[in-house]
């Protein structure tokens, strides 16, 4: 006898469904402007009264019901689409705040460092091994050490450097503390 009367539910559930379903998305459609959430919201309200069994006493009851879910389900559905979007915003907001400073440093430092290593490379051959060697960190006596001079000799060779880097990169070398005391150390 179960069997009969679930048989003659699930009718009246694809009767409703058949009957209803179209003209609830188009409803659904005219609040949020978008189909496919249109349908998804229909059937979200068809589910719930397969799966907890919800009877009607006439047609204008299951029709109100029907659409007044589907209304509700729509300003709920906008509601969090529009929490959603704030915090989008707030997200993006953020990241410009806090990122597009970044990103314009890393800009001017690579900028800074193309220059820079562009003048380096027009150094003459020794006042350029030099160079590179004082960009590593490494002291005049290390350097010193490693090619063969004088301790005075890299430090000529550092002052030169200097100069000339100064004179073609103009305020921009100062700028940039760090590299300015590598040379003069």
């Amino acid at each position: 006898m179960d069997d009969i009367r679930n048989i003659y539910k699930e009718e009246e559930y694809k009767i409703l469904f058949k009957e209803f379903y179209p003209s609830l998305v188009q409803f659904a459609f005219h609040y949020i402007n978008n189909h496919e959430a249109a349908e998804d919201i229909v059937q979200e309200i068809f589910v719930y009264l397969w799966e907890k069994q919800i009877h009607f006493e006439n047609e204008l009851i299951i029709r109100t019901y029907l659409y007044r879910s589907v209304r509700n389900k729509c300003f709920t559905y906008l509601r969090n689409l529009k929490i959603q979007q704030h915090h989008e915003r707030e997200i993006t907001n953020n990241w410009q705040e806090q990122e597009e400073p970044i990103v314009l440093n890393n800009l001017i430092q690579e900028e800074f460092s193309r220059q820079l290593l562009a003048s380096i490379d027009e150094l003459p051959p020794q006042c350029k091994k030099i160079c590179m060697l004082t960009l590593e960190g490494k002291k005049p006596s290390e350097i010193a050490g490693e090619l063969g001079l004088a301790v005075d000799t890299v430090k000529k060779q550092k002052q030169i450097a200097l100069k000339r880097l100064q004179d073609k990169l103009g305020i921009l070398f100062l700028l940039y503390p760090m590299l300015y005391t590598h040379f003069t150390s």
